[in-house]
């Protein structure tokens, strides 16, 4: 009894009491509706005899082209009719229920077809009697085992298809391979090619003010200092790029991750830097997404630090983190109310060593959006910015919905 109440939230069982009431219904609608409901969701089903063999049996309307409904009868339930095995003994487990005269269910069973390869379907049954108790056989269905036959069955199309998607991700696979090696020896050369005239430049700049600054009138050390100062400017910059493609291009390393204990540790450090700032932090409890921790953390960094630093003239600044729902996808957003800027150059943000602001006014190095769009791109998301001169600024971003986000 404690295998058929368990068995009964399985498709195999439900298909076998429709067999029973298909066996024992009479009415002419009745008996069609059942047909089709066990047609639906067996391939066949069958009664045997106390010798296992099948006397009745009947094949489901949408049969596969291997499955001949004549050849099942006098065959032993157990086998698939079109093996090419003459002798085929039954699995342990239905052989151990056939002695005890017990139930089994979603038993699977394996043939090799003449013609369609190596097919595998499962195999429930009852054991059912006389009323004095006399064993009479099995009644029982075989079902599809989808996980076996599903690449089997799968036309030839589209098992070309897909050879042809698995040699385009081994190409791509290359592609980004070789791309990798290419930005290795590219950062190699910044790193060591360019800073060599830039250290030539910065190195006798320097010494033309220590040793001969006193010959120069007052414009003359100006130009000198504004050599010195560009190069300091471009060794920050070459130091960003190579940081920016250090940090982003590790593989992503995707967990739970809490933005909202980041945004408040990152807030933090950010009142720390400048005591000397009323600053307020808005920020959302328990915005949790899916991503790589370090590279979300790094996103956060770079917006949260842009709000700071473009809201520092803002008596009581203020800075927001949140998320909202748009369309069903979860957007996350930061927002200031700083200096802000002119939407018609937006797309501008993000490109590389881009600048709304004088770097007098707003010292940076143009890399920290970029850095941004590339890390929210990896994740399979984007990032977008709306704003007004003088009204402050929200930046908003998503991540993939293939690794679903949620707030909790």
């Amino acid at each position: 009894m404690t295998e058929i109440v368990l068995a009964v939230c399985s498709g195999a069982l439900a298909a076998i009491l429709f067999m029973l009431l298909l066996l024992h219904r009479r009415n002419r609608g009745e008996l069609s509706v059942l047909r089709r409901a066990l047609g639906a969701s067996s391939l066949w089903w069958w009664q045997s005899d106390e010798d296992s063999r099948i006397v009745w049996a009947q094949a489901a309307p949408h049969r596969p082209p291997w499955l001949d409904q004549e050849q099942l009868i006098g065959l032993d339930f157990w086998r698939i009719p079109g093996s090419t095995a003459s002798e085929e003994a039954p699995p342990q487990i239905i052989r151990d229920a056939v002695a005890a005269r017990q139930p089994f269910f979603d038993v699977p069973v394996c043939a090799r077809l003449s013609g369609s390869g190596d097919v595998t379907v499962r195999l429930s049954a009852l054991p059912f009697g006389e009323r004095g108790g006399r064993f009479r056989g099995y009644i029982g269905t075989a079902t599809r085992d989808e996980r076996a036959v599903a690449p089997m069955a799968a036309p030839l199309a589209l098992q070309a298809r897909l050879a042809q998607l698995e040699r385009e991700h081994t190409e791509r696979a290359r592609e980004f391979a070789s791309a990798a090696r290419e930005m290795e020896s590219f950062s190699y050369s910044v790193s060591h090619d360019l800073r060599a005239p830039l250290r030539v430049v910065d190195g006798f700049a320097n010494i033309v003010l220590e040793d001969y600054g006193s010959r120069l009138d007052e414009l003359g050390r100006e130009h000198v200092h504004r050599i010195v100062a560009a190069a300091g400017r471009m060794n920050a910059m070459i130091d960003a790029l190579l940081a920016m493609s250090r940090r982003t291009g590790r593989e992503l390393e995707i967990e739970r991750v809490d933005l909202s204990r980041a945004v408040r540790e990152l807030a933090d450090e950010l009142r720390a830097s400048d005591f000397s700032r009323s600053v307020e932090f808005r920020i959302e409890p328990d915005v949790r997404a899916e991503g790589d921790p370090v590279l979300l953390r790094l996103v956060l960094q770079n917006l949260l630090g842009n709000a700071f630093k473009f809201s520092a003239r803002v008596p009581e600044a203020l800075i927001e983190f949140g998320h909202l729902i748009v369309d069903g996808d979860e957007v996350y957003y930061v927002r200031d109310n700083g200096v802000g800027f002119d939407t018609r150059f937006a797309e501008r943000l993000f490109g590389l060593f881009q600048r709304f602001h004088s770097q007098n006014d707003f010292p940076g190095t143009g890399v920290g959006l970029a850095t941004v769009q590339r890390i929210v791109r990896k994740h399979g998301g984007r990032v977008w910015a709306e704003s007004e001169p003088g009204k402050g600024a929200c930046f908003y971003f998503t991540l993939s919905s293939s690794a679903p986000s949620s707030a909790s």
